[in-house]
């Protein structure tokens, strides 16, 4: 064993679940100040970040108008919120200048719209057939993609109103995707006493900045929305990163053919840029006296479309949580992606 190279099977199958409001989060509480126009919200996907464990970013940016047009959204007066910052304290939504629903009694329309965290060049535009299309700029950092924290967010549908009066709540949509790593041993590695996992880091050109946007239309008393893009330059939202996926309690030991979490999700811009290695680093046993025979070992596969072509066109969207299952056998690397039974080979440096 000490002189066989080991290899790493990664068989991959986009885990999507079902999720409805009643399952996840509520909206966060906040008192009736007397008729000021209020804000809650809570999140929809299974990648969400509304939780204590895994916090939301602390602003939110707001566009609002009443009686809302192509011609009245850019005339004075129409417009209620115009990217306003709405900042998050002790469990309470709140902003500077006070809005009131009384200042706007004689109006019946009113349509409002949320993202996290605000910044300065979001923009709120017409885009033709009664849509309209909200963008901003979202910059991750290396804790972001390991934990989820204050990742971005945007409101799954507008919220419309057909009277002024109640709290305005936004359900708000995920724009990562998340990857959960599980490890087994392959049915060849029986002569392995311990295959122990000491490290896993996601490392390369990692895209880490771009534009989110998404379309909303609206059309015989109803807002429908168009999925999440993500904009992305080579040249401005891609830099070399390496971040680690912790564990737990350190390591994890393998000693049979079931999976086993490593660690919590990373998440990831869900674009084709994201083509990162997944290093391993682990100890080696095998079962004749115990002793390790190959320590502190690194090995690394290449995610990109050639080796997970059928995971890359459908793991790579937002609000999606996928399982990266991988099988260490000693041969080759395995590449199984969903029904299709897509089956390439890859040899581990």
């Amino acid at each position: 064993m000490a002189n066989c190279k080991l290899y790493i099977a990664l068989l991959s199958a986009p885990f999507i679940a079902a999720c409805s409001g009643d399952d996840l989060e509520q909206y966060a509480q906040r008192p009736d100040n007397a008729g000021e126009i209020g804000f809650v919200l809570k999140t929809e996907n299974v990648t969400r970040t509304y939780n204590m464990e895994n916090p939301h970013p602390a602003t939110m940016g707001v566009y609002g108008y009443h009686d809302l047009s192509e011609v009245n959204m850019g005339r004075d007066g129409f417009n209620i919120f115009s990217n306003t910052q709405v900042n998050y304290a002790d469990g309470v939504w709140s902003y500077e200048k006070k809005k009131y629903w009384a200042d706007y009694s004689e109006y019946n329309s009113f349509d409002f719209f949320g993202y996290m965290p605000r910044v300065t060049s979001a923009s709120f535009v017409y885009s033709g057939d009664n849509s309209y299309t909200l963008s901003f700029t979202a910059t991750l950092d290396e804790n972001a993609m390991q934990t989820g924290e204050n990742a971005p967010l945007i409101c799954n549908l507008p919220n419309h109103k057909d009277f002024p009066g109640d709290i305005v709540r936004f359900d708000m949509d995920q724009t990562l995707t998340g990857f959960q790593l599980k490890f087994k041993l392959g049915t060849k590695m029986s002569k392995v006493r311990d295959f122990e996992i000491t490290k896993v880091e996601v490392s390369g050109d990692i895209p880490f900045k771009g534009r989110v946007s998404r379309t909303y239309t609206y059309d015989g008393g109803t807002w429908t929305q168009e999925p999440i893009l993500w904009n992305i330059s080579p040249m401005t939202g891609i830099k070399n990163m390496s971040f680690e996926v912790p564990n737990e309690g350190g390591s994890l030991t393998l000693s049979d053919d079931t999976f086993h979490e490593w660690g919590s999700p990373f998440y990831a811009i869900p674009v084709t840029y994201f083509t990162p290695k997944i290093k391993v680093t682990y100890n080696v046993k095998v079962d004749t006296d115990g002793t390790i025979t190959r320590e502190n070992v690194t090995n690394e596969i290449v995610f990109n479309k050639e080796n997970f072509a059928n995971l890359k066109k459908q793991a790579l969207m937002p609000g999606k949580l996928n399982d990266l299952e991988i099988a260490i056998v000693p041969d080759h690397l395995y590449v199984l992606a969903d029904a299709d039974q897509y089956i390439g080979y890859l040899v581990m440096e």
